[in-house]
């Protein structure tokens, strides 16, 4: 199998939240009755760009969503974070702080009259527990009352993927979402998923017109898993039959982008390798030159290199040492 990517769940994140159907499937489900009822998510569309600074890439993968209030001409920017990490992050309010400082700072420079407010969604998926605090939690638990006021506070919308039952998950519906969140949920236990395709691939039975999210699915599994071949081959197998031939055509594709990755690495590595040869001839066709005095000619015999190349390099070290003096 190829190697993991540097950021896998960061990539299936994106290419599934940045469905709308998915995102609002999502919303629907998630948001707060008394939120969903201020906002008309009918008319909810993507953002396009990310409010994602470079100190902050390594913690976020970011896709935003705008959807205008049910009242007045206002629009609230839904910001979707998604928390991939192999460890929970203590102080999460302190990232999404900075967040969404980045993004208003944006809206700013595009002149805009006012902010957007910005609600910041928080899906997690990892191995271990979660425990959702408030920021003011982050100072202590003996702060006097009078300090309060004085610190931040806000809220973010979290939901704990890993710790939602199957049961849970399939009561969201039959949309998307419940494959996205069923991967996601099982994706560190591979064999949990080759045993259990027909869940996580449930109402999965048009290939045709959910081709490209199938073969998202799939990708995402197998750059995951790591399992070998025959499994693999296994799996595919024991799929339904309208899913084999789209399974067995992703996993040849991964394979091969493995192998393209393969290829282009180790031309990366010989590359480096004379390039690294080629600086050492040069040191030693000018410690020839410099040191040992022989002349271009007599260079040219001992390094089985070209007179035209040794005094052009010759040359060249000259014209350097004069700049440099």
């Amino acid at each position: 199998m190829p190697n993991k990517p540097s950021k896998p769940h960061d990539e299936f994140f994106k290419a599934t939240f940045g469905r709308l159907d998915i995102a609002l499937d999502y919303l629907q489900n998630m948001l707060p009755a008394a939120l969903q009822q201020d906002l008309d998510l009918s008319k909810l569309e993507r953002v396009n760009g990310s409010f994602v600074s470079p100190a902050l890439q390594e913690y976020f993968s970011d896709v935003v969503y705008q959807s205008p209030l049910k009242i007045g001409k206002q629009s609230v920017v839904l910001s979707f974070i998604f928390e991939h990490k192999s460890k929970p992050e203590p102080r999460p309010h302190l990232q999404l702080l900075r967040y969404m400082l980045d993004a208003w700072t944006e809206q700013l420079h595009q002149n805009n009259k006012k902010l957007n407010p910005i609600i910041p969604i928080l899906v997690y998926h990892g191995k271990q527990g979660w425990k959702k605090r408030n920021f003011d939690s982050y100072f202590g638990k003996k702060l006097p009352e009078s300090i309060l006021p004085f610190l931040p506070r806000f809220d973010y919308i979290f939901t704990h993927v890993t710790d939602m039952s199957d049961e849970q998950i399939l009561e969201l519906g039959t949309g998307l979402l419940i494959n996205t969140f069923l991967m996601l949920k099982h994706i560190h236990d591979p064999d949990f998923i080759m045993q259990n395709a027909e869940l996580i691939f449930i109402n999965l039975t048009e290939p045709h017109s959910q081709q490209d999210f199938i073969v998202l699915v799939l990708a995402y599994f197998y750059k995951n898993s790591q399992l070998a071949k025959e499994k693999i081959y296994r799996f595919i197998q024991d799929l339904p039959k309208t899913l084999n031939k789209t399974a067995m055509s992703t996993y040849d594709m991964i394979l091969a982008e493995g192998i393209e990755i393969g290829i282009e690495r180790e031309r990366q590595r010989l590359e480096e390798e004379l390039e690294e040869s080629r600086q050492q001839v040069n040191k030693v066709i000018l410690y020839l030159y410099q040191i040992d005095q022989k002349t271009p000619e007599e260079i040219a015999l001992i390094v089985s290199k070209d007179l035209a190349y040794i005094e052009t390099l010759i040359s060249n070290s000259a014209e350097e040492n004069i700049a440099d003096n």
